[in-house]
């Protein structure tokens, strides 16, 4: 049985009758020409640890990647994924908002300050997930700024009881951000990121079948409470969104 978003799954399907789950993780802490990072590191290590151990997803951990390393891996995913599978990518890091331009952009390890030759766009993360064959996208990203790539779309409101089946079958891009148009907090205790915090306890505290949509709403307060940011999400707009909603189906 399929359990509505709204309620937690009485009996967790097989994840494999949803596609193969891939996860790319990226954390960046060691910064050469930025100051440094406390905890992007450990977060994007644990949350690749759970959604390896209760998800089955295969995970690809980069640390300190560069934007070499990123858009490779980006371009791989590319070649290899098929239309049935599913695909999130988890960034923390440095991240920084270009006002003139009103672009958003992801900082990696070897991102210069006023000089963007290594930066990574948010046109660039967009024009990757158009080209992606994979069913379901998201990018999660935990960065100062990571709430431009939400503007201009909103999720849905009211759902019907087969709601979770119909979300498997259509195409989504779809975005999950720690913050808006705002800096951050890398850190306030406890090894972890606000956010990463409050991502890890709503995962691990999932007995069935969670939807982006409701795993917004669930770590939406513990941030917001936590800390001075309120996180994001939305639909990705000229990505080939379709309507879908990105599942996370916990391992028997």
């Amino acid at each position: 049985p399929i359990a509505t978003p709204s309620s937690a799954a009485s009996a967790s399907p097989d994840p494999a009758a949803f596609g193969r789950f891939h996860a790319l993780v990226i954390g960046n802490n060691t910064y050469r020409h930025l100051d440094r990072l406390e905890t992007a590191i450990n977060d994007a290590r644990a949350i690749g640890d759970v959604l390896r151990t209760h998800y089955a997803f295969e995970v690809r951990l980069l640390t300190d990647a560069t934007r070499a390393d990123i858009v490779e891996v980006l371009d791989e995913y590319r070649s290899r994924l098929e239309p049935a599978d599913n695909l999130l990518i988890y960034y923390a890091g440095h991240g920084w908002l270009d006002p003139e331009a009103d672009k958003g952009f992801w900082l990696p390890v070897d991102a210069q300050q006023d000089k963007r030759t290594q930066w990574v766009s948010n046109d660039t993360v967009r024009d990757a997930l158009r080209a992606l064959k994979a069913k379901h996208v998201l990018v999660v990203a935990d960065s100062c700024f990571s709430g431009a790539l939400t503007r201009g779309a909103a999720p849905r409101a009211g759902r019907s009881s087969d709601y979770l089946l119909r979300m498997s079958r259509l195409k989504a891009r779809q975005v999950l951000s720690s913050g808006g148009l705002e800096p951050v907090a890398d850190s306030t205790g406890g090894g972890h990121s606000p956010f990463a915090m409050a991502l890890l306890e709503t995962l691990k505290g999932n007995p069935g079948v969670l939807d982006a949509t409701s795993l917004f709403t669930e770590l939406r307060r513990p941030v917001a409470l936590r800390s001075d940011q309120v996180p994001q999400f939305a639909d990705i707009r000229l990505a080939g969104h379709e309507g879908g909603d990105f599942l996370f189906v916990r391992r028997k």
